[in-house]
């Protein structure tokens, strides 16, 4: 027998403390949803509060993979609670003023490298 990673089969991801505020023409966005997704490994969301400011966390643990991440960003809505991160993160609908191509991973324009560092002052900006 060999090492094991316990049956889970997962990898062990470098993950980087990844937190800011989520800015829409200029202003904070309230409520937003963000998602970081690496060209490799599990999503990481993180949902904003009233003044725009998100903290980013990975299958449960603090952080996003280091590395190339396309970013999605919807509105809450009021959603009180952080969904599960189990891969059905993008059916949250996007609502409001914000820019629906900010919505897909297949539209959005947004892309963020992540140091191994991390940022925990990031700013996005919206149009």
């Amino acid at each position: 027998m060999g090492c094991s990673d316990g049956g889970s089969g997962a990898k062990d991801w470098k993950l980087a403390p990844i937190s800011g505020v989520v800015k829409l023409q200029g202003k904070p966005m309230e409520n937003p949803v963000v998602t970081f997704i690496p060209d490799e490994g599990p999503s990481a969301v993180g949902i904003g509060n009233e003044s725009g400011e998100f903290s980013m966390r990975t299958n449960g643990s603090k952080g996003v993979v280091v590395g190339k991440c396309k970013v999605t960003v919807t509105s809450a809505g009021g959603v009180a609670a952080i969904p599960p991160s189990d891969g059905n993160e993008m059916k949250l609908v996007a609502k409001g003023k914000l820019n629906n191509k900010y919505a897909s991973p297949d539209t959005t324009d947004l892309i963020v490298e992540v140091p191994e560092a991390g940022n925990e002052k990031m700013t996005l900006d919206l149009d």
